[in-house]
């Protein structure tokens, strides 16, 4: 059984080839890894949403294409996650998968629990694969720098020469972002190893969520979600926004020369905000994960959505909301910079390979749009309408243009700019988003690749160097328009096929 053959997708946007749960949300990536050959995604989940019980629920695969349903196991029912069983990571280790999470405690009494009244346990539960063991607390507060608030969560481990590690993102006082790096021989008994925080008076962000260490040829990266960036014309455009820092060397090396360690009056400022590269320009994109498959890919998934969004603009699917992006590879390009491709196994879904005509243009001639900003010539244009999905490939682009999906979506390709707006409202408030030239390597537009699955678009640019991710919502889910005037040596489409949910109900 597929899981959008259960239910209407008109007006409820069912997705193809994203994961989705039957019921409830599905928020931040957690645990992502490979045991013995199995692809294991855990990602939290809140079965009666938008009512509380926050926790991890799990789905494996082999194949990243069929996807079973296993529950969720890692729920509050202990007084170490009471409040919540909120994110981490998974890392294999004698056949086992060692689970790290935030237990997130919330004391009685008087408290603004952001700086009293909140216990941040790091908590580990080990598993088979199916079978979950016993909770443990490995690090509470009292193993925490004294600058720290409570705001310190989200476990990252990796083994690295010998030694296990374990990243923290901490919001410190004077509503600064940070990181906080444990050392262990054996993965249970914690201390720390160092900080970082960036190097400028005032702060980037009021709280570093979600750190990952990536390392790709041969380098790594620091990713983190800063919390709380100003807005600034064309860069940090979201509420929260994420991103890297390119490393000179090692995160460990780095953070390590913090030698005040548990006795410094803050964390060490040793980052130069201005090297921080945002991953996405578009409307919804957080939390991303990192991991290294069995084959030695470096694999990221990201949540498609934002936390804090609620006054901005809207997600009005029904009895469930949110998904997370296809999984992507990481690669680097000949300037240094993280590549996020779709993986080869996403390729396997396409089907019947379309290409563009100016007969399957939406109108040979003429314009289209609401306003005279909107209004562009459609004359040269090609397209074709496909079935409510499509992976579109536009390769050696020469100059400027706009893809429009439907009448909702635009995507405008200039000399200075990437501008993705919406028309209508299939946006649900939301409006434009912009990706300036300057961000990119080459300095211009050279390729787009443009995933559309019912309700959300994932747009590569320049291989991935950069991505613009949003959720869209049209009226018609079974016909998907798709219009080009962008120069180009290619413009190839596909018609995409589905994943295959098992033991979903």
């Amino acid at each position: 059984m597929t899981m959008h053959d259960s239910f209407d997708k008109k007006h409820n946007w069912r997705l193809n080839f994203h994961l989705q749960v039957a019921a409830g949300d599905m928020t931040d990536p957690n645990g992502l890894c490979e045991l013995d050959g199995t692809y294991h995604f855990f990602h939290q989940h809140r079965r009666f949403w938008p009512n509380p019980g926050h926790g991890w629920a799990h789905w494996v695969s082999d194949d990243l294409v069929t996807w079973r349903w296993m529950g969720a196991p890692i729920m509050p029912d202990c007084e170490l996650d009471k409040n919540g069983s909120y994110s981490g990571s998974a890392v294999v280790r004698d056949g086992e998968m060692w689970c790290y999470y935030t237990g997130n405690q919330l004391l009685p009494g008087d408290h603004d629990y952001d700086y009293s009244g909140r216990l941040a346990n790091e908590t580990l539960v080990r598993s088979d694969g199916e079978r979950f063991g016993e909770k443990r607390l490995v690090l509470g507060n009292e193993g925490y720098p004294a600058y720290c608030s409570c705001h310190v969560r989200d476990p990252k481990v990796w083994e690295q020469d010998g030694t296990w590690h374990m990243l923290l993102g901490a919001r410190v006082k004077g509503d600064r972002g940070a990181v906080l790096l444990y050392g262990s021989p054996d993965g249970l008994d914690w201390k720390l190893e160092g900080s970082a925080t960036n190097t400028g008076d005032a702060a980037f962000g009021y709280m570093w969520e979600c750190p990952n260490v990536a390392r790709i040829g041969g380098r790594e990266f620091l990713l983190v979600c800063p919390q709380g960036v100003p807005k600034r014309p064309f860069s940090f455009e979201n509420i929260h926004d994420s991103g890297y820092f390119p490393m000179e060397g090692t995160v460990v090396d780095l953070l390590s020369q913090d030698h005040g360690l548990m006795n410094a009056d803050g964390p060490y400022r040793c980052i130069d905000e201005k090297d921080f590269v945002e991953l996405d320009y578009g409307f919804d994109f957080y939390a991303p994960q990192v991991f290294e498959d069995e084959t030695g890919r470096t694999i990221l998934v990201g949540w498609a959505s934002l936390p804090d969004i609620e006054t901005q603009y809207d997600n009005p699917t029904r009895e469930w909301v949110h998904t997370l992006t296809v999984p992507r590879e990481l690669v680097l390009n000949d300037a240094g910079r993280i590549c996020q491709r779709p993986v080869a196994e996403v390729d396997s879904l396409r089907g019947e390979k379309v290409e563009l005509t100016p007969e399957g243009a939406r109108g040979a001639t003429g314009t289209v749009g609401s306003s005279p900003y909107d209004q562009f010539d459609l004359t040269g244009a090609v397209g074709e309408t496909f079935p409510g999905t499509c992976d579109l490939v536009l390769g050696g682009i020469s100059g400027e243009g706009r893809v429009l999906l439907n009448a909702d979506l635009e995507l405008l390709v200039t000399e200075g700019l990437v501008e993705l707006s919406f028309t209508g409202m299939a946006g649900a408030y939301r409006t434009v988003r912009r990706l300036p030239s300057t961000a990119l390597s080459a300095g211009r537009v050279t390729s787009l690749r443009v995933l559309v699955d019912t309700s959300i678009v994932e747009i590569f640019v320049n291989d991935g160097e950069v991505t613009m991710t949003t959720r869209w919502y049209p009226q018609d889910t079974s016909r998907l328009r798709v219009t080009s005037t962008v120069p180009c040596e290619s413009a190839t489409a596909w018609k995409m096929g589905s994943y295959t949910f098992e033991n979903v109900s």
